[in-house]
């Protein structure tokens, strides 16, 4: 007991010692310096595909898609610009008496964005389908249905409001509205991504009539996507 009071006030003793030379130090003499940064748009900035997985690994896929092996990205430059555009593969099928909806091959097809503008003014994405051709023949009745898509950052650090996005049904040639930033929103790259299942993505579905396709014939659709530099 007595050896613990000791120790206790041999410590307060040598606190009481320093503190009193710290008390007595003054500050002699003051000065600021200065940081600076200064920004400018990012013009002819190309911004690669990110992994719609993981926007933050900076390990790529290569390729990034499994089911659209020869698409590196748009390759588009800054400051506001479509970096990355799935394109969307359903496959063969044997044709059948009844009205199907087909499932996408693709696991994680995505739409980038990116927006280096800097001044935060917002942006719209629309997209419009073509019909669903092979020369003059028409898969008539076809639509494309792309739901449950979800928004991702760049990069989860990224403070900028996020964009919003919409599901689509494709089914005239109208456009319609896909990610939408608001005033001081969607700064920095963005994605939709629409998850599922390799092989048989439920969120992406191409619904055929039934006695409209014809044996041996591969239809095409095209979708334009639509970057406005100002939101809707």
């Amino acid at each position: 007991m007595k050896k613990s009071t000791f120790i206790m006030a041999t410590v307060a003793l040598a606190s009481f010692a320093f503190g009193g030379a710290e008390a007595q130090a003054a500050v002699s003499s003051t000065h600021n310096s200065e940081n600076k940064i200064n920004f400018t748009s990012g013009e002819g900035v190309v911004t690669p595909p990110v992994n719609p997985l993981d926007p933050d690994d900076p390990n790529v896929p290569d390729p990034i898609d499994e089911s659209d092996p020869n698409n590196p990205g748009t390759g588009q430059d800054g400051p506001l610009s479509i970096d990355y555009v799935s394109n969307i593969k359903f496959g063969e099928h044997k044709i059948t008496g009844k009205n199907i909806a087909y499932k996408a091959k693709n696991a994680n097809p995505f739409v980038q964005v990116t927006d280096l503008r800097g001044a935060g003014e917002g942006w719209s994405l629309s997209a419009k389908m073509s019909e669903f051709k092979s020369g003059n023949k028409v898969l008539r009745g076809a639509t494309l249905a792309m739901k449950d898509g979800v928004v991702k950052a760049g990069s989860s650090s990224n403070i900028s409001l996020a964009p919003t996005k919409s599901d689509i049904l494709f089914d005239n040639t109208e456009s319609k509205l896909v990610m939408n930033a608001v005033n001081k929103g969607g700064r920095g790259t963005w994605l939709t991504v629409w998850p599922g299942v390799n092989q048989a993505n439920e969120a992406i579905q191409l619904h055929v009539m039934a006695g409209t396709p014809e044996a041996n014939t591969e239809y095409t659709s095209s979708i334009t996507w639509e970057l406005e530099d100002a939101p809707k």
